[in-house]
């Protein structure tokens, strides 16, 4: 989660043993997920939790494109095939009797909650 200054997460990314690849990969982009969210989350604010989709979706395109492109990130080499993942995943969202559209008119925060899922973190970051 980030606060303007500081991100934090949760400690299934400490890890007790030597990390694979795909963990590190994961690691960073969580990070780069929440930096983002420093600008166009927390200096760009969306009025309402109807773009819920464009905070996260953002966040998560971003963390990607960060991490492929970053100076200093080149030994990082999964960033796209983890988004892949993620695109699944959020297709997969999709056809579940669950599904809704990427923007939600959501009427109040109880139902803004429902929409912090695949379909709005992967489908929405592979929206063009």
């Amino acid at each position: 989660m980030e606060n303007v200054g500081c991100v934090t997460y949760t400690e299934h990314l400490l890890f007790k043993d030597k990390p694979t690849e795909r963990e590190r990969n994961s690691l960073a982009i969580t990070i780069l997920h929440e930096l983002s969210h420093m600008w166009f989350g927390n200096l760009v604010t969306m009025k309402w939790w109807n773009d819920l989709w464009l905070n996260e979706s953002f966040a998560t395109l971003m963390s990607h494109l960060c991490l492929e492109l970053g100076k200093g990130l080149e030994h990082y080499k999964k960033s796209w095939h983890l988004f892949l993942s993620y695109k699944f995943w959020g297709y997969n969202e999709d056809q579940l009797p669950t599904t809704h559209p990427i923007h939600n008119n959501a009427q109040n925060t109880e139902e803004a909650q429902i929409a912090f899922d695949g379909i709005t973190y992967a489908k929405g970051s592979s929206t063009r």
